[in-house]
């Protein structure tokens, strides 16, 4: 009786080790239905009043985009400050196709009263590596493909 409560006792922990080792891995798939996660971070180098817009969501075709924008883009009034980024998120399936984030601002006096006109920088990340950035002075736009 002996070697089979061994057996049994030996079988029962490989069965608890294997359950455990699959409670505690993450789950790996070769297809990514959940989507990439894509970080669109702007910065000013002075104080602006403005937009930044950005896509949130993947539109089924081109021609669906088209025909009502605001269902996939987000457009969010802010002040801009000097050194302070505004970060937004999304996650977005093919965003080599659809990652696209706008920034434009105007500058009032006194802070543009010294005729220097503040630069906007905005940059998209696709699963933390940074894809696109780019400067500019009123407006500026970052796209992972040409609009």
């Amino acid at each position: 009786m002996t070697t089979v409560r061994k057996v049994i006792s030996a079988a029962a922990l490989a069965t608890l080790a294997t359950a455990a080792g699959v409670a505690f891995t993450p789950a790996t798939s070769h297809a990514d239905p959940a989507g990439h996660q894509v970080t669109y971070t702007i910065t000013a180098t002075g104080n602006l009043t403005g937009n930044v817009r950005y896509m949130n969501s993947d539109p089924p075709s081109q021609a669906a985009f088209d025909a009502n924008a605001s269902q996939y883009m987000t457009t969010v009034p802010t002040a801009f400050t000097a050194g302070q980024p505004l970060v937004y998120t999304a996650t977005l399936t093919n965003p080599n196709q659809w990652a696209f984030v706008n920034a434009s601002g105007g500058c009032h006096w006194p802070d543009c009263g010294s005729g220097a006109t503040p630069e906007l920088h905005c940059e998209i990340a696709v699963d933390g590596q940074v894809v696109v950035s780019q400067n500019a002075t009123t407006g500026v736009t970052c796209s992972t493909r040409p609009w």
